[in-house]
Order: structure tokens, then C-alpha cells, then sequence
């Protein structure tokens, strides 16, 4: 069974992955497909942006345009969550922020763990240990981790400010202990990893439309992934859940306006993905997901 993990740094620029020391980022670039020119959308903030990353739907459809703690996302909106647990899948959670417990509905979630991001140093690291425990326990088929630690920094220091670039660093760090802890319970190698930023940033914040903040690193890594190979064709951050139910083997929901990015996939594999689901080849009353 094929099993996912996606991994957001919060507020990573591209240029600052570069300048950072990252190992464990650059092995998976090396043996993977990636992009540095991803975009993300308008309002480029953390929980639109996480909504129009798990729903594959931009903010004005969503109807998520602010960081609120009660959002009111459109009654249309389906997250990967609430997707792959439909289809049976094992679902986990792992994050620092409150708001992004509204990301699925209640009940999707099989495992959560949130840690509050208010005065805990090396915020990013706990979250990752408490991630490989689960991954060593429990092994779901879909994993979301959430690293907040380099927004904090962009905020606070500025973007590509010394503090940021090490937070960018730390959350690399973070992302060994999951690799690692992969390793050990999965030598067989079916798990696939998604790893890309929400947004970027300038100087302090995050709200003008420049590249600084509208272009995101997004790398894909795992056992049906191309290897060392630069994606060529647009990606959007709507493009991530279609993407990652290709990886899981499951349809896309049909509300989803984002597409599976084909060409991350080794020849032969993305052929095998089921199509989309489309609302009028179905009846409605056999999926969970259908409104």
C-alpha cells in the first residue's frame, strides 16, 4: 500500500532554502522532482493558503480569506483528508498552529497531536519526533507535519534575516528525524513525501504579490517519484492534494480545481491512476464525500 507524508515549512522561500544548509532537503531534491517556481495564492497567508493546499480550491471558492480561528470554508470544499479517509486510508496530524485543526471535518483525523508554537524552543523538532513516533507506532497511510519555526523567524527577524535562514536549517533538521524514523520502519520503501512551503515572504510579513512571497519550493520523493529530475510545467499549490491522491491511489474529488502534477510520476505509474470522480458518472449516496 502506497503511504504519504506531506510536509509544509511555513513562510520558506526558495532563495533561502538555497543559502541554508539543508541536507536532508537537498537528498531528497537529488533523488526526487522538484521546482523552485511554484506559486502559491492570493491572500499568500497561512490558513487560506492551507485550505487552498488541502481543498485544491483558491481562496475565493474556498471562501477561507483570513487567519481566523472559526473559519467558514464553502460547503463544497473536500480536503485530502476527508478524501483518503473516504477510501479507507489511515490519517495524522502533526502541528504547532490551533487554526489548522479546521483543515478536515471532524471524525477524519485517526491520530493529532498539536503542540502550542507560544514559547517552546525548537518547536519544529518536537513536532517531528512526535511525528516519527506515530510513524513508528501507528504507520498511517496519509501524514500532514506541519514546521512553523521559519515564519516565526521571517516574522520576527525578517525573511532571509541569519535567524530565518537557521530556522530554515532546523526545520531541515526536523525533516531528518522523519526520513530516519522512515528508514527504520519502512525498508521496503513505499512511502512518498511531498515537502513545499505555503508561501515565502519579504522583510517582516507576507502580503504583497512579489516573488519573494509568491514563489515556493515544492519537491516530491518516494518510490513511484522521478529522480533528479526539475519539473518543467507550472505548479500551483491547488496542484498538492490532486497530487498526493495520485500518490495514494485514490480519485481526485470532483470539486477540486488543482490537477496531479503527471510529471513528478516514473514512466507507467501515473497511467495506473484512477481518474477523477465526476459527480455526474456516479451515484452520490455510495461516497461519503458527495454533497
Amino acid at each position: 500500500m502506497n503511504k504519504t507524508i506531506l510536509v509544509i515549512i511555513d513562510g520558506c522561500r526558495s532563495d533561502g532554502l538555497e543559502q541554508a544548509k539543508t541536507p536532508n532537503i537537498d537528498y531528497m531534491i537529488e533523488n526526487g522532482t522538484h521546482t523552485l517556481k511554484a506559486q502559491t495564492v492570493t491572500p499568500s497567508i497561512t490558513l487560506p493558503a492551507h485550505f487552498s493546499i488541502f481543498t485544491s480550491l483558491p481562496p475565493t471558492v474556498h471562501n477561507v480569506l483570513a487567519n481566523t480561528v472559526s473559519p467558514d470554508p464553502s460547503s463544497t470544499a473536500r480536503s485530502i483528508i476527508d478524501v483518503a479517509k473516504d477510501f479507507g486510508k489511515t490519517t495524522a496530524a502533526f502541528y504547532s498552529w490551533e487554526h489548522l485543526r479546521n483543515l478536515s471535518a471532524p471524525g477524519s483525523l485517526d491520530h493529532s497531536y498539536f503542540i502550542n508554537s507560544g514559547s517552546i524552543e525548537n518547536l519544529d523538532l518536537e513536532v517531528a519526533q512526535a511525528a516519527a513516533g506515530c510513524l513508528k507506532s501507528c504507520c498511517p497511510d496519509f501524514c500532514f507535519i506541519y514546521l512553523e519555526g521559519t515564519d516565526i523567524a521571517g516574522h520576527r527577524s525578517g525573511f532571509m534575516s541569519t535567524e530565518y535562514l537557521d530556522a530554515i536549517e532546523t526545520a531541515d533538521t526536523a525533516l531528518g528525524i522523519i526520513l530516519n524514523e522512515l528508514k527504520k520502519v519502512n525498508p521496503s520503501n513505499r512511502h512518498s513525501i511531498i515537502l513545499h512551503s505555503d508561501h515565502g515572504g519579504i522583510d517582516h510579513h507576507h502580503t504583497e504579490n512579489t516573488p519573494e512571497v509568491m514563489t515556493v519550493p515544492w519537491i516530491a520523493f518516494g518510490p513511484e517519484v522521478r529522480q533528479k529530475h526539475i519539473i518543467t510545467d507550472k505548479v500551483n499549490i491547488i496542484d498538492t492534494a490532486p497530487t498526493l491522491a495520485g500518490l495514494m491511489d485514490i480519485p481526485s474529488h470532483y470539486t477540486w480545481q488543482g490537477r496531479a502534477i503527471s510529471e513528478i510520476f516514473k514512466p507507467n505509474v501515473f497511467e495506473m491512476v484512477q481518474p477523477e470522480f465526476l459527480r455526474s458518472e456516479f451515484d452520490c449516496d455510495h461516497f461519503a464525500y458527495c454533497n
